[in-house]
Order: C-alpha cells, then sequence, then structure tokens
C-alpha cells in the first residue's frame, strides 16, 4: 500500500508540475457569446479570461476584432511575467520596463499609452522582451520561428503576417497563448534602446520580403532610383544615394539623402524638422556619424539622410531602404504618413586590399593622424550550447587567460538527440575546455572594463564564495559582432546606500576599490584607468554631486590623479616603442581580406607600398603582435616612410612576387592591380604672430544635413584646435541645430578639459542664428577686449533672424566670421556673407578638409592682429567653374574665378598627350571671366588625354591654384 501511495504521490507532483508550465485549456467558466469552441483562437482566448488578463462585457461578449492599446499588451506581460514581483498597475509596470529598454511609446509620453499598435510593432516588442533587439522583419521571422505565429495564410512570409494591421484581442491570446506554452515567460530586454541591433541573428529565408532572385537585379536607368504613390512624389524631390554598389564586408558604407516638399509642393522652412524611421530589407546596419546603429533619424529643413552599412554576405543582393515619416503632427506633410521612400543598393562580395596609416610628428603631439590601426580585434569563441542568460563562474586563470563556466542547458549530443543538463566549459568533461575571456567584451553592470579589472572582481568574489565548489554568476550575452559579453552585476550593498543608489556613481567606487596605489600603478593598468574615467566624464552635475559627497570628494580627486599618472606611463611607452632613428614618420598598413570581409591572416607574400615618392617592400606577417621589431600583426603588412604630407596625398600598394597559390583565386581581383588610397593629414597652424586679449565664441552647426557635408566631424577636431591656438581670455563653446546649447565657456584651459565637440551627433534642422544670439548674451562688458563669433555651418538656415542679430553684434562690437562646408549649389552663402560683412567679419567658404584649414588659419591671424585678410581660399575651389566642351568641332573653354578671389590676371589651360603638352591662355573676359574658343583641327597631331588642368596665376606669374577638369562632348 505504501508503494501505490508513494505512486499516487509522484503522479499528482507530475501534474502539477506540469499545470505550472502548460497554459490551462480548460472552457472559460462564462461562455463566451462571440466566440464559438469551435473557433480556432477559442482555446487561446478561454485562457486568457481564466487567467485574468482578458474578460468580457457585460453580455458576455470577448470582442475578439477589438484593437488594443499599449498599455494592455503592458499590463497583460506582467501578469506573465516571473521576474515582475510588483503591483499590477499601469504606471508601476511601464516603469519596470523601462529599464528594460523594451520598443514603447509609452515608457515617458503616458498619452501614447492609450494608442493602438499593430502586429508588426508587437513582434518587435515581444522579441526585445525576449532579449532580442529586432526590426519588424526580423521580429516576425523571430515568431514565425519560435511557433508564435504561422501567419495569415501559413506562407511565413513578412506581408502574410500583415504588420501593419491593428493587433486585436484575439491576435494578442493567440500569441500569449503560445508563447507561454513554448517558453519560460520571463523578460530579458535589452541593453540600450531598440536600434535593430540583433537583426544579424535572425536569418530571414529567401523571398521573405517577396523577392526569391538571390542575385541582385540589373539597376534601372534612375539617377533619383525612388519609388512612391503619384501623390506622394508631390513631395518627394528625389532620393541621392552617394554609392549604390557597396562591397558586403560589414564595414562599406553610403550616405543617402531624400530631398523633400511639403504634399502641396511648397519648400520647407530649414529650421523644421521631421522623424523618419529608417529600414533595410536585407539586414544592413543604419549608424550615424559616430558608428552607433539608430532607427530614426531627423530631418533638416528638406532633406533627411541615413548612413547605411553593408552587411557581410557570400552572395551578391539588392536591398531596399526605407524612409517612413513617423510622429507627424503636420497636416502639410500628411500625404507621407503610412509611405515608404525607397531607395536601392546592392551588396556584392569583393576581395579587397585595405590601406591604413598613422602619422607621429614631435610637432604635433596635440593631433593624432590615421584612421583605422590594425591589427584587427580576435573573436573569442561562444560557448556554444549556453543561452544568453545567467552562468556560473567556477574558476579563472589570469596567466592563460581562461575561465570554467557552466549554465544548465540543451545539448546536442553525437547521435543528435537533445538533453538538457548543466554544461560546464573547462569541468571534468575534457569536450568542453575552458573558455577565453581576453577578447570578449567585459563588463561590470553596463559599464566596459578591462581585463584587470574584470579578473580583479571574479577573483574576489570567488574567494568569498560560500558555496562549495566555489562559484559565482555573472551574464553571459552576444554583442552585435558576434563576440560573447560577459557581464558581472551587482554592488555591494554598503557602497550603494551611501550613494543613493545610483549605478555610475557605486560603480566607480566599486571599480577603483581593486585598483593599487597610485605609486604602484603600471602601463598594464592604462586600460583599467580610462573606463573608470569613462564612467566619470559621462556623469550627470547631479550624479557628480553625489560622487563629490562620498568620502568628502576623495574619490573623484584620485581618479584624476590616476589617469594623470597612466597618461604619462603611456606617452613613456609610445615613445619606447617608436623606430630607432624616425624621429618623424608616415606607418602604413595593408591587410588582405576575403570576398566575405573576413581578414586574411596567413597569407605568405610581400606587398609594393609607395608613398610620398618612395617605395617599400612589405612582408604579411603571421601570429605576431609587434610591428617594431619586424614582426607585426596577424595578416598585417607594414612599412614606415620618414616624411609626412599634411593635407591631401595618396599611398599606393600593389602584391609583388608570386601570389600565395592558396589564394590566387579568393585574391583574383586585386592581383595585378595597384590599389590607391587618398588620404589626408591634419595640418597644425602656424605659429601665431599676434597677440590681442580677446573674447571668442564657438558657434558650429550638427544639423542633419552636416551628416552628408562632413561625416568624420572634421569641424568637431579642427575647432578645437582653433580654440587652443586663439587661448583667448573668454571662450564661449556653442553647438546649434534646431536650439542652441552651451557646451562650455571660460579660459581655454577650463574647455580644453571638456570633450566639447568631440562626441556630437547630428540631428534636427538648422538656425544657426539661434545660436549667434545666445553667443552674443554671453560675452563680457569688458571694452579692452576683441570680441569675436566664428560660425561654421554648411548654409541651410531660416533667415527671418538674419537682420535683428547682425544689429546686436554691431552694438556689442561683436565680429562675425562665418565658414561654410560643401558645395557651393547647396548652400544659402547670401545669409553667411551678409553676417559676416555687416559686421566686420568675414566669409569663407571650403569645399575640403585643406580649406577649412587655411580658412581657419585665416581668422586666427584676423583675430589676434585686428586686420582684415581676404576670404579667397587659393586651391581646387579657386574656379567657380572650370570646363571643356567639345561640339561640332569646336573646343571651348570656360573658367570663371570667384568675386572675392582678385588677384588672378592669367588663366591656362594644359593638355597633356604621349606626343608633349600643349597649351592655350585663356582671353581675361571681365575680373571673374576667362574664355577662349578653338577649333578641335589644332589638336590633330596630338593624343589628347581626356583630363586638361586649369591653372591660375596672378599678375607676377605665381601659381595661385589649379584644378584638373574631364573634357565633355
Amino acid at each position: 500500500m505504501r508503494h501505490v501511495k508513494k505512486a499516487f504521490l509522484l503522479l499528482f507532483c507530475f501534474v502539477l508540475t506540469f499545470v505550472t508550465v502548460v497554459p490551462a485549456t480548460t472552457q472559460a467558466a462564462t461562455t463566451i457569446q462571440d466566440v464559438p469552441t469551435t473557433n480556432s483562437k477559442y482555446a487561446a482566448i478561454s485562457w486568457a479570461i481564466n487567467n485574468d488578463l482578458m474578460s468580457t462585457n457585460s453580455a458576455n461578449n470577448f470582442l475578439p476584432d477589438g484593437q488594443v492599446a499599449e498599455r494592455d499588451v503592458v499590463t497583460m506581460f506582467s501578469k506573465l511575467d516571473k521576474n515582475y514581483a510588483l503591483t499590477y498597475n499601469e504606471s508601476v509596470a511601464y516603469n519596470f520596463y523601462s529599464e528594460f529598454y523594451l520598443p514603447l511609446e509609452g515608457t515617458f509620453v503616458a498619452t501614447n499609452r492609450s494608442k493602438t499598435i499593430t502586429r508588426g510593432q508587437f513582434a518587435r516588442i515581444y522579441a526585445a522582451f525576449k532579449g532580442l533587439d529586432l526590426d519588424e522583419p526580423q521580429a516576425v521571422q523571430y515568431l514565425y520561428i519560435n511557433d508564435i505565429s504561422t501567419g495569415s495564410t501559413g506562407k511565413k512570409t513578412f506581408a502574410d503576417f500583415n504588420p501593419s494591421t491593428k493587433l486585436t484581442r484575439g491576435d494578442l491570446a493567440v500569441f500569449l497563448y503560445r508563447g507561454v506554452q513554448s517558453d519560460s515567460f520571463a523578460v530579458q530586454g535589452l541593453k540600450k534602446a531598440a536600434s535593430g541591433r540583433d537583426n544579424d541573428k535572425i536569418t530571414l529565408p529567401a523571398g521573405f520580403m517577396g523577392s526569391t532572385g538571390e542575385e541582385f537585379e540589373e539597376p534601372k536607368d534612375n539617377d533619383n532610383d525612388f519609388v512612391g504613390p503619384p501623390y506622394v512624389n508631390n513631395a518627394l524631390q528625389a532620393i541621392d544615394i552617394e554609392k549604390p554598389d557597396l562591397i558586403a564586408n560589414g564595414e562599406d558604407k553610403t550616405l543617402i539623402t531624400v530631398s523633400l516638399k511639403a504634399c502641396n509642393g511648397d519648400p520647407i522652412a530649414d529650421d523644421k524638422s521631421y522623424t523618419f524611421r529608417v529600414t533595410s530589407t536585407h539586414g544592413a546596419t543604419i549608424v550615424n556619424t559616430s558608428g552607433e546603429t539608430v532607427r530614426n533619424v531627423q530631418s533638416d529643413g528638406s532633406t533627411v539622410s541615413a548612413i547605411v552599412v553593408a552587411p557581410k554576405l557570400t552572395k551578391s543582393a539588392r536591398d531596399v531602404i526605407s524612409f517612413e515619416l513617423i510622429n507627424n503632427t503636420d497636416p502639410s506633410m500628411k500625404c507621407l504618413v503610412g509611405e515608404k521612400l525607397n531607395a536601392n543598393v546592392r551588396y556584392a562580395p569583393k576581395a579587397e586590399m585595405r590601406i591604413n596609416f598613422e602619422v607621429y610628428d614631435p610637432k604635433n603631439l596635440g593631433d593624432t593622424d590615421g584612421d583605422i590601426t590594425p591589427p584587427y580585434p580576435t573573436r573569442e569563441k561562444l560557448p556554444e550550447f549556453f543561452t544568453e542568460n545567467l552562468v556560473d563562474v567556477f574558476w579563472i586563470d589570469p596567466e592563460e587567460k581562461k575561465f570554467s563556466i557552466g549554465q544548465q542547458t540543451n545539448v546536442t549530443n553525437a547521435l543528435g538527440a537533445v538533453e538538457n543538463k548543466y554544461l560546464q566549459y573547462g569541468g571534468s568533461d575534457a569536450a568542453y575546455p575552458a573558455l577565453g575571456y581576453k577578447h570578449a567584451q567585459l563588463q561590470f553592470e553596463n559599464y566596459d572594463i578591462s581585463v584587470y579589472l574584470f579578473e580583479k572582481i571574479l577573483k574576489h568574489r570567488l574567494d568569498n564564495s560560500v558555496t562549495k565548489p566555489a562559484k559565482t554568476e555573472i551574464m553571459y550575452m552576444i554583442n552585435k559582432d558576434g563576440n560573447p559579453i560577459y557581464r558581472i552585476q551587482g554592488i555591494d550593498d554598503s557602497i550603494a546606500s551611501q550613494v543613493e543608489n545610483i549605478n555610475p556613481v557605486g560603480s566607480i567606487i566599486q571599480l577603483m576599490s581593486h585598483m593599487p596605489e597610485e605609486k604602484k600603478l603600471t602601463i598594464e593598468h592604462y586600460d583599467s584607468v580610462m573606463k573608470i574615467y569613462a564612467i566619470l566624464s559621462n556623469l550627470s552635475n547631479y550624479d557628480r554631486t553625489v560622487l563629490l559627497k562620498y568620502q568628502g570628494g576623495k574619490l573623484l580627486g584620485q581618479v584624476e590623479a590616476y589617469k594623470k599618472r597612466v597618461e604619462a606611463l603611456k606617452e613613456s611607452a609610445d615613445a619606447a616603442a617608436r623606430p630607432n632613428g624616425k624621429d618623424r614618420y608616415t606607418k602604413v598598413m595593408v591587410t588582405l581580406v576575403r570576398p566575405s570581409g573576413e581578414i586574411v591572416t596567413d597569407y605568405q607574400g610581400t606587398v609594393k607600398i609607395t608613398f610620398d615618392g618612395v617605395e617599400k617592400t612589405a612582408s604579411f606577417v603571421t601570429n605576431t603582435s609587434d610591428y617594431l621589431t619586424n614582426t607585426g600583426g596577424p595578416g598585417t603588412a607594414v612599412a614606415y616612410f620618414d616624411s609626412i604630407l599634411y593635407g591631401n596625398s595618396k599611398i599606393e600598394a600593389e602584391l609583388v612576387d608570386k601570389v600565395d597559390p592558396r589564394y590566387a583565386t579568393i585574391l583574383k581581383d586585386i592581383t595585378n592591380t595597384t590599389i590607391t588610397k587618398e588620404i589626408f593629414t591634419n595640418p597644425y597652424f602656424s605659429k601665431n604672430v599676434c597677440s590681442l586679449a580677446s573674447e571668442v565664441a564657438y558657434v558650429v552647426d550638427y544639423s542633419s544635413s552636416m551628416r552628408a557635408v562632413d561625416p568624420t566631424n572634421y569641424r568637431g577636431t579642427k575647432t578645437k584646435e582653433l580654440i587652443e591656438q586663439i587661448n583667448a581670455k573668454n571662450n564661449i563653446v556653442i553647438k546649434t541645430n534646431t536650439k542652441a546649447q552651451l557646451l562650455k565657456e571660460g579660459d581655454t584651459k577650463t574647455v580644453m578639459a571638456h570633450p566639447l565637440y568631440k562626441d556630437q551627433k547630428e540631428s534636427g534642422a538648422t538656425d544657426i542664428f539661434t545660436g549667434v544670439k545666445l553667443a552674443i548674451s554671453k560675452f563680457s562688458d569688458d571694452q579692452k577686449t576683441s570680441k569675436s563669433i566664428v560660425v561654421v555651418s554648411d548654409g541651410k538656415t531660416s533667415k527671418s533672424s538674419l537682420n535683428e542679430t547682425i544689429a546686436a553684434a554691431k552694438k556689442q562690437g561683436i565680429k562675425v566670421y562665418t565658414v561654410s562646408m560643401g558645395k557651393k549649389s547647396q548652400i544659402n552663402e547670401k545669409i553667411l556673407k551678409q553676417l559676416a560683412e555687416d559686421t566686420g567679419g568675414t566669409y569663407f567658404h571650403t569645399s575640403n578638409q585643406m580649406q577649412f584649414h587655411k580658412a581657419y588659419q585665416t581668422i586666427i591671424d584676423s583675430i589676434l592682429c585686428k586686420k582684415v585678410y581676404p576670404s579667397c581660399l587659393n586651391g581646387g575651389d579657386l574656379f567657380d567653374t572650370s570646363t571643356v566642351t567639345i561640339r561640332k568641332g569646336i573646343i571651348t573653354m570656360s573658367a570663371r574665378i570667384p568675386s572675392d578671389c582678385p588677384g588672378v590676371e592669367r588663366v591656362v589651360v594644359r593638355y597633356s598627350s604621349v606626343s608633349g603638352d600643349i597649351q592655350f591662355d585663356l582671353t581675361k573676359r571681365s575680373d571673374s571671366v576667362f574664355m577662349l574658343t578653338k577649333n578641335v583641327q589644332v589638336m590633330q597631331d596630338f593624343k589628347i588625354n581626356t583630363e586638361v588642368e586649369f591653372i591660375a596665376y596672378d599678375k607676377d606669374n605665381n601659381l595661385l591654384s589649379s584644378k584638373k577638369v574631364k573634357v565633355s562632348s
């Protein structure tokens, strides 16, 4: 009898366990009048009612086609969420989930909570709840993969899911019912705002977006390459794709710019800004100028642009990049609501020879020139069978940089069967050795930390573990690059209680507790100190105040002191690492890349590198790390050149000797080919020739349109150099777009201690006068200081405040110097010229980085010497226009010089040919125009190249400028 009771008890326990993990499918206690039991959704709806997720009305009708508000979804999630232990109050639930960055529109705007959501929005929210940051196509596929949805017809395509259709009560009941059946329902969430960072983790099947072709289509003969309903095209003027064909390597990028008008065809004001969602049908990433992934972009007046990064692919593909107006309240843009403006780009895998460079000049230590410095980062092996969740750490070996981690997980055995077991890497099973962590992304709380700190914290926690064997928990995730993230969590209660539970402040204190004394710091601690300082630099004013209260502010000074010491140590180490006998150099690095985007690390051969007329041959070296001992990084060939060319120059590279036979086919596209890279090395300013007590304001445009004209943020880098060079008594540093923001003011030392324009991102519309008026309000009443404002913009701005601003500047004796960037045809020069000239300043137009440097050099001399210098900048842009055309046997040569560039006495057009050069002097028709026509027969004895050169001279025959152009016919 005892055995029977025991068997019955075991059976009862099993049934209880089963009931807790599988939703009950019994009939609802109340008959549902409008959903018959034969309805395919009945089981799910009945379950939702029985579990108090949904209810019927007074007539016992469920209303399965009723639409669902976002607040309903949030409340139901909280009721099912095993990690949620609070009251089921709407505001409490929103506050709880705000820490998990679910893509909810009502988190901070309460009025959005009552808005209905679409099926596609639900897919993104559900995926984020499960820990995946996905765009709608990938989120829908995620629902298909996990049997949450089967689509409307079973085809399981994006369109079959009806993503733009409003979510109904019946839909939601089914999705949640299946979700609880298929998996434990507990929030995992995201670590930052949703932007599609995990799209590469979900593979979209062929034809998922409606196309079944694997190869991309032939491009159509369409300059704008845009589509839209006829009534939308009244608003849509053009879509410009900087580079429609990209290498499918995960790095190649292009800028797409959409030009718009209002729906009635009227121009859009330059100070207007609208938000657009940008999506890709083929896994491309949308980034800002800092390289951060974004989902939404803001327009600047009539233009909206986005930077698209190609995915890594092994086959060619065609992608559709869509811009969709969202959050619109302006009736003049109503025709764009719900419409997608599409641009086509194409991806093709291609072998590459990447050229990177680095410059060292002891006279210009404040600047770091170069692009990317190999070696390329190594990825750590992922714990293959682990899910992204908590893992146990059993031991860590700082010498080998390996650790032992374990998790209860599903493992596929040798027979292909799946078994649930506790798997430990670095445990007793030799099939699962310990894993490396050195090249993983290591974090404490949400902050990146160094290998040293990671080891110290884990060792401390293992040493103080109360379990046997000793163990501690960390979070395991995978970042967008496919590298593991290992995150240590938990600030000590004793620390948290003293700093109001403010995470960044508590993190700084806890991390510093693992650092040695200042006098014991070595270069090994450089990364650790800089990671801690990065957290400190991003503290809000309130957080900084809390840190100052901790131990009387001692720790804040300690972090600053640590930073100074390790920077000095690094400077000494860098000096010791430089090549002997090379006081200044340009370092060139060449790396080979497979068509898949993967770096070649074992190529056996050499490359010829040419820079500044000097040729050097370098070997591709493997499995090493030190360039200066004739070894180098994996797969990288390195050559040092004694010269530095400030400004524009080029580097050439060509594979020499016999090509490594293992790569003969893979690298065929770059074999017997010279690869050229145009580079720019930032010049430094000349020593100041004058000194004058000054107050200077810097107003720099960071509106959305600046993304196109200055993608590398050269204006930010150079303006910080300008501030240091002028060394004004008072500096007023302002960023402007739709509104103006004062970044910092004070003496030069004070403002230079802050990042200023370094990390600024473009957004919004343009109103430079908001920035100029803020600057004017910040000047002192000191009559002994000269007062100037430097304005940098592409000139797209409203002119409504022009006269008012000029009058205010003149009243205080403030000179305004304006600098435009970009193509003249796209700049509102009239406004910028008038603002400068009417206040006694100067206007400069710059179309490249070298001209921008020259403009700033002239502004330095103008402010400190109190003189007026010409605005003309010698260089290629001295010519407003320069053309050579051949029509009906007549060659017409024409050049136009800007009116603000006097002194051009003579213009020559030079043709080069295999038979020698031939040139013509153009006739001076006016101060600005030079022209000449010739019969084409004068060229009959010459084999002329299609590229010709215009050269400008002054009255003393000094060369002022030259520019090369193509002959057109």
